[in-house]
């Protein structure tokens, strides 16, 4: 079993098992998909964050792009 080390960790971790979920679906198969995970560096004040690894849901997400399949030529 995974343990997410911080709230980036954690962020990745959803991002796969969302990914993960749409893959096992088999609807979209000629889209391939990369998750997404990044940790805010910066407040929104502007100031350097501290390094604290409490769970915090407003400095969570996710993200995930949907990669259309290439032409063949």
């Amino acid at each position: 079993m995974l343990v997410p080390g911080s709230n980036t960790d954690l962020g990745l971790m959803r991002a796969l098992a969302v990914v993960q979920e749409i893959e096992n679906t088999g609807k979209l198969k000629n889209v391939k998909f990369r998750a997404f995970s990044a940790g805010q560096l910066y407040l929104p004040s502007g100031k350097l964050a501290a390094v604290n690894r409490d769970a915090d849901a407003s400095r969570r997400r996710i993200e995930i792009r949907f990669i259309p399949p290439g032409k063949k030529q």
